[in-house]
């Protein structure tokens, strides 16, 4: 692999190094949502959630669709989500007892 395509695999797996950023992916896994559902889903304010996704968008993870005042995000890739999976797997956070998926986001407060 040359250099330049090393570089370009490291910065476009740094993004990842941002827990919230790994958790807004996860939430898109089941599919399209705008700010409020990620946010809601996430933990976290939609300010946030907004920069992140702008983060993740800019580095070619999320695709965006505008709806009247509503913008919704998806992820541009498949691979992404089978990227992450994998990597849930090396890094041992896989359990029976739950998804990765569920492992990364918090748990809602009733």
């Amino acid at each position: 692999m040359n250099e330049e395509t090393c570089l370009l695999t490291s910065e476009f797996i740094a993004v990842l190094s941002n827990p919230y950023r790994v958790r807004i992916l996860c939430a898109l896994f089941s599919g399209e949502k705008n700010v409020s559902d990620i946010s809601q889903e996430v933990n976290l304010p939609p300010a946030h959630v907004s920069s992140h996704l702008r983060v993740l968008y800019d580095r070619g993870y999320l695709e965006r669709r505008r709806e009247w005042k509503q913008v919704f995000y998806s992820l541009r890739l498949p691979q992404v989500q089978e990227f992450l999976e994998l990597a849930f797997e090396l890094a041992g956070n896989t359990s029976t007892q739950s998804s990765p998926t569920e492992q990364l986001m918090p748990r809602s407060q009733e």
